[in-house]
């Protein structure tokens, strides 16, 4: 597994943070060992205050002053003992590893896994008979998925079942009748059964779609190919014409229309 230089820097960082914490602790104002110095301190000298204002003699103030001292080496003593001895470097190293190894724990379990590459071969993709069976399943329950079928008629004209096509294309458009690709395949596959010949329910169809969008490519290519059927060769050039001028220079279909034209214009001088 290859981590991420993010995740490399983070830990780098948090480490280097609690060493410098461990090696400079952070330290109270006022500690207990500081305070009891003060207290003694100050108890010394109210005890020198009292021998200066002639309180107490000599002998009671040397007893004392030893008292308060030995008192406070006592204190300190105790505070020393309770401490815990810290050593920064073993600590800094311990600390290190364990965010290191639970850092790496955290990355492993919520980075993206990766699908086996034996995983995938396994997965073959459907044929058009396949998805046809499929999509007829989906549609008994869905039978207003119009998306469903559309493609469900693509699939049927693709292994040659032409007149299912049409009925599924039909289906279709009477959900959603201005759909031009819908219109386009419909008015194909009706022609496919009648030898190619744009005509009748097919014609009606490819106006429909020109109505809906004269400024289509498809559309105009599909009209063109009904006029020049017709003899008007005119009005096939016209369309073909505006087809490529709408038409990208580098668009693959581009040389279907100027073959088509090529062809009509070269009817014309004949």
């Amino acid at each position: 597994m290859i981590y991420s230089w993010q995740m490399i820097l983070m830990i780098v960082i948090s480490s280097i943070f609690l060493a410098w914490f461990l090696y400079r602790p952070v330290r109270t104002n006022l500690s207990d060992k500081d305070s009891n110095i003060r207290i003694n301190q100050q108890r010394q000298n109210e005890l020198a205050s009292d021998l200066s204002l002639g309180l107490i003699e000599e002998a009671y103030y040397q007893e004392a002053k030893d008292e308060i001292i030995g008192t406070l080496a006592s204190e300190l003593k105790s505070i020393e003992s309770n401490n815990l001895e810290i050593k920064p470097l073993m600590w800094s190293f311990i600390i290190a590893l364990f965010i290191a190894i639970l850092s790496l724990s955290l990355y492993s379990q919520l980075a993206p896994k990766e699908i086996p590459s034996s995983l995938d071969k396994s997965i073959e993709p459907l044929s058009l008979s396949e998805s046809i069976e499929t999509l007829k399943d989906y549609l008994i329950e869905n039978p207003g998925d119009f998306q469903a079928l559309k493609m469900m008629g693509l699939a049927q004209i693709g292994i040659g079942n032409v007149d299912e096509s049409i009925e599924t294309f039909e289906s279709a458009y009477l959900i959603n009748p201005t759909d031009i690709d819908l219109l386009l395949q419909y008015a194909s596959a009706i022609a496919a059964s009648q030898e190619g010949q744009f005509d009748g329910k097919s014609k009606a169809l490819i106006e429909e779609a020109f109505i809906l969008d004269p400024q289509s490519i498809q559309v105009l290519y599909f009209s063109g190919i009904i006029a020049a059927h017709e003899g008007n060769l005119n009005g096939a050039i016209e369309f073909w014409q505006k087809a490529l001028y709408l038409m990208p220079e580098d668009h693959p279909d581009r040389n279907i229309i100027e073959e088509a034209l090529d062809t009509v214009l070269n009817l014309q001088v004949k």
